[in-house]
C-alpha cells in the first residue's frame, strides 16, 4: 500500500487532519487499530476554551477551533452529513464568593445549580464527537481516502510497519492518543468516565477497562448535588475512554514523521488547530 500521507489513528484529530490533507489534493491513507477505550468515542465534545482555563497560544487555538467547527459543519451539511452541535456559549458557575469575584460571575444562573452564586457566559458550545467522526469518515470515503483496519507495529522514515506488511508514504502522522507511548512519545493513559442521562438538559491514570463503581458514584453524586434538573433523569448508559496525559506536542519526531499527542481532555477542541499546524509543518498550502 502506498500514499503521500499515512495517518495512524482515526479519532477526531486523525480524521480531521486526513480530511484537510485530502481537500488539498494529497493522497491519504487512514489506519486505525480499533482499540477499546479510544478517547473520541467517549468524549463529550465540549468546546469550552475559557472554562478549561486555556491561555496564550492554546486559548487562541481553542477559539480557532470554535470558529472552525461552525464552518466545517456547514460544509459537511452541504455534503449531506448532519452533525449534532450547539454554539450558544458555555457558563462558568461560581460556587463560592471567591470564585464569583475571580470569574466576575455576576449573571444569573442559566439553570439551577445547588450552591451556585452567579455565572458568567463565555463563547463555546459542543459537538457530538461520534457523529462528527462518522461524518468525516463518510466524507473521506467519498474523496477516495481508504480506511484500513490494522494496527501499526512501528514507523520508520517513509513507512508504517504492519503485521501484514507495510504502508509506504512520504509523510507519516501519528495521531494515536493515549497509545503514543508505544511509539516513544511522552504520553500515558488517563481514564475518563461519563454518565449518559436522559432528562431536561441545561442550555485516572492507567489501562483499566470499563467504568468503576467509585467513578460512577462520584458522577452520580455530583449530578445530584449540583443539578436539580437531573433528579429523576433516566439512565441511558456510561462512556469511558483513555485520555492522552502528557505534554501537548504537535511536531516532527523523525524525518517525515509527525506526531500530535498530549491533548488531554481538549482533543476535540484543539483538533482544528492541530490539523492546521501539521499542514504547515508538512509544507502543505492552506
Amino acid at each position: 500500500m502506498r500514499a503521500e500521507v499515512a495517518v495512524v489513528g482515526a479519532g477526531i484529530i486523525g480524521t480531521l487532519a486526513a480530511y484537510e490533507l485530502a481537500r488539498r489534493g494529497l493522497s491519504v491513507l487512514l489506519l486505525d487499530a480499533g482499540k477499546e477505550g479510544a478517547a473520541t468515542l467517549a468524549s463529550a465534545g465540549m468546546l469550552a476554551p475559557y472554562p478549561e482555563g486555556l491561555s496564550g497560544e492554546l486559548l487562541e487555538a481553542g477559539l480557532f477551533g470554535l470558529a472552525y467547527y461552525q464552518e466545517l459543519l456547514a460544509e459537511l451539511s452541504e455534503r449531506g452529513f448532519s452533525v449534532e452541535a450547539g454554539f450558544s456559549g458555555t457558563h462558568v458557575v461560581a460556587l463560592s464568593e471567591g470564585e464569583k469575584a475571580a470569574w466576575r460571575a455576576e449573571e444569573p444562573l442559566p439553570y439551577p445549580v445547588r450552591g451556585g452564586r452567579g455565572a458568567r457566559r463565555f463563547p463555546g458550545g459542543y459537538v457530538n464527537p461520534k457523529a462528527l467522526r462518522e461524518a468525516l469518515l463518510a466524507a473521506l470515503r467519498g474523496m477516495g481516502v481508504p480506511l484500513v483496519h490494522a494496527e501499526a507495529e512501528g514507523v520508520a522514515e517513509g513507512r508504517v510497519i504492519l503485521r501484514e506488511g507495510a504502508v509506504e508514504a512520504r509523510f507519516v502522522l501519528l495521531a494515536v492518543g493515549a497509545w503514543g507511548g508505544r511509539f516513544g512519545l511522552r504520553v500515558r493513559p488517563l481514564k475518563g468516565e461519563a454518565l449518559l442521562l436522559e432528562g431536561e438538559a441545561p442550555s485516572r491514570e492507567g489501562w483499566a477497562a470499563g467504568v468503576d463503581l467509585f467513578g460512577l458514584r462520584w458522577l452520580a453524586d455530583y449530578a445530584h448535588e449540583r443539578f436539580p434538573l437531573l433528579e429523576g433523569a433516566r439512565f441511558l448508559g456510561v462512556l469511558w475512554g483513555y485520555r492522552p496525559l502528557g505534554e501537548l506536542f504537535v511536531g516532527e519526531v523523525g524525518e517525515g514523521i509527525y506526531a500530535a499527542v498530549g491533548h488531554g481532555r481538549n482533543g476535540v477542541l484543539l483538533a482544528p488547530w492541530t490539523a492546521k499546524r501539521l499542514l504547515g509543518l508538512m509544507g502543505v498550502e492552506g
